[in-house]
């Protein structure tokens, strides 16, 4: 029974047929069946294989060990598209953005979903608040930026609280918020100060938004930034 792709046998995933190929990278599988009729399907190998790569691709050199999460964000992570707001908090040094990192790896592989795509609608955004800050600050550029992350399948803001919000950006930054909250999507943050202490930073509306829509999970520990005494 043929079946072999370079990325392992195939065939286990159509039982009852009598011959199976694939016709390589992201291939599309042929299958013959006991009555000789033929079908098609995706080839769930090709198909694991170019979301690994695209996880590859997409996760900076530094996060791309994989490492232990709390078992809640786990959790959230196999919820998929029905998961909505997770956020590591914790102290500086805690490894919050390495378990950000790794729970998004958990839910593209739970999901199926191509990180590294420029297509709004199946696209993860990863950023920093600081840099989400700078983007949101008046020009033409920033109604893009806003959009995009709105509609994003999976939003991650890291470091929320490191720079105060001005007016303007507060505004900005609490249509992105609101309408992740009012559409279910789902959203990972990583800050040092829980929810309902981001108000100064944050503004206070989105700051009760996220306290609503987050699931907190603390991130404790040493400074691992810092060798041993």
């Amino acid at each position: 029974m043929a079946g072999k792709t370079g990325h392992g046998d195939v065939t286990e995933f159509f039982p009852g047929a009598t011959k199976v190929e694939c016709d390589g990278y992201d291939g599309y599988a042929t299958i013959t069946n006991p009555d000789n009729t033929m079908s098609g399907s995706r080839c769930p190998l090709c198909t694991k294989q170019r979301l690994a790569d695209s996880l590859a691709a997409f996760t900076p050199p530094r996060f791309a060990a994989e490492i232990n999460v709390p078992e809640a964000a786990m959790a959230w992570a196999q919820q998929g598209h029905a998961a909505q707001g997770l956020y590591l908090a914790g102290p500086v040094g805690t490894g919050k953005t390495h378990a950000a990192w790794m729970t998004v790896r958990l839910w593209c592989e739970h999901t199926g979903t191509l990180p590294g795509t420029r297509d709004w609608a199946s696209a993860v955004i990863f950023t920093r608040m600081t840099d989400l800050l700078d983007d949101l600050r008046p020009g033409d550029d920033s109604r893009q930026r806003i959009r995009d992350c709105q509609n994003a399948k999976l939003l991650v803001i890291d470091d929320l609280g490191a720079e105060k919000a001005s007016e303007w950006t507060q505004e900005r930054f609490y249509s992105v918020i609101d309408h992740r909250y009012a559409n279910c999507l789902p959203l990972i943050v990583t800050g040092n100060l829980p929810p309902s202490k981001l108000a100064d930073q944050t503004g206070e509306r989105a700051a009760s938004r996220l306290a609503e829509m987050c699931e907190v999970v603390p991130m404790t520990g040493a400074d691992r930034r810092r060798p041993a005494a």
